[in-house]
């Protein structure tokens, strides 16, 4: 078993997949449709355990997962699709293959940690261990363009606080989402050193779809799951 993991920028895009609904290529490797499970993605904490039934969760008549904006699996040749505009994408994998998760990490996701949850659920649903567990922080908006209101702003600082993690912001009213996800990786029991920041910012980047910056429907396509060799 290996793991495949992909982030997206603009090509692929979200809604071309939809509109003409057939296997993807990327990076040389063929995805099939009907082996992707795509979520609602309400900005809840939901993280959805897989199972094979999924498969193709999201595409012709067969609806998203609801709710839900993350999954895990264990399940071979299943992959997991996340689409972000701003909002980031974690995709976290035990190297073995063991098992593997993927999830949109807004502001609300954020501040609800879906990214602790997931590892806990990791570690209660397939045995694995937060030290062994490696960790992808996609792109998405930068705190310098990430200006919220000042309640917004006060209500992700102290949820952070409650759960025992100090947020980081260059100035106030500014969020750090990325820098976020980082600690809460961190508080989760992950290394440092297996936790990669692609620390890129879709509003500065043409080459990204951004809400903020352009009010665009369309979204990037975030990939990872288990393949046999």
């Amino acid at each position: 078993m290996r793991v495949f993991s992909y982030l997206g920028n603009a090509r692929p895009d979200y809604r071309s997949l939809m509109r003409e609904q057939i296997d993807l290529l990327i990076e040389g490797v063929s995805i099939p449709v009907n082996r992707l499970v795509i979520a609602e993605q309400t900005h809840s904490k939901l993280v959805h355990q897989c199972t094979a039934a999924d498969c193709g969760a999201g595409l012709g008549d067969h609806p998203q997962i609801a709710v839900a904006d993350g999954f895990i699996t264990d399940i071979p040749n299943q992959y997991l699709l996340i689409r972000t505009a701003d909002c980031t994408p974690v995709l976290i994998y035990d190297p073995s293959g063991k098992a593997v998760a993927a999830l949109h990490s807004g502001r609300e996701g954020t501040r609800k940690n879906i990214a602790g949850q997931a590892v806990e659920q990791l570690v209660e649903s397939y045995s694995c261990k937060p030290q062994d567990l490696l960790a992808v922080i996609g792109a998405g908006i930068c705190a310098e363009h990430y200006e919220v209101s000042p309640q917004i702003y006060d209500d992700f600082i102290t949820s952070l606080a409650q759960m025992g993690i100090e947020a980081q912001s260059p100035r106030y009213r500014h969020l750090d989402i990325q820098g976020s996800i980082y600690r809460q990786l961190i508080h989760a029991g992950l290394l440092p050193g297996n936790i990669h920041e692609h620390e890129i910012c879709t509003f500065e980047r043409e080459d990204y779809f951004s809400f903020r910056r352009d009010g665009t429907h369309n979204r990037q396509i975030n990939l990872i799951g288990i393949q046999d060799e």
